[in-house]
């Protein structure tokens, strides 16, 4: 019997189809990179997605205040949430 297991057949798990798209998404790493990113500390990597994640909040934040400036408050930060999740349907 047969046990090769192609991407795409129903025994895929949803996991394993997001770590694929992920991975063809970001493409080829550069070894400088991952060498560097081994060498911090988890504290230090931590501290560096947090950074990330807030810059993205921030520059979400601002578009969507920037293209909707009417908006109230708990709505734009509806609208930032919505985004930063990819969830469109979240909230009100």
């Amino acid at each position: 019997m047969d046990k090769h297991v192609t991407v795409g057949e129903p025994t895929d798990t949803p996991r394993e189809n997001s770590v694929e798209a992920l991975r063809r998404r970001l493409g080829r790493l550069d070894p400088r990179q991952v060498t560097a990113w081994r060498e911090m500390s988890p504290a230090r990597r931590l501290e560096m997605a947090f950074q990330a994640y807030q810059f993205a909040l921030d520059a979400v934040r601002l578009t969507e205040w920037q293209n909707h400036p009417d908006l109230s408050p708990e709505e734009l930060i509806w609208r930032v949430t919505r985004r930063m999740q990819g969830n469109p349907r979240l909230g009100r």
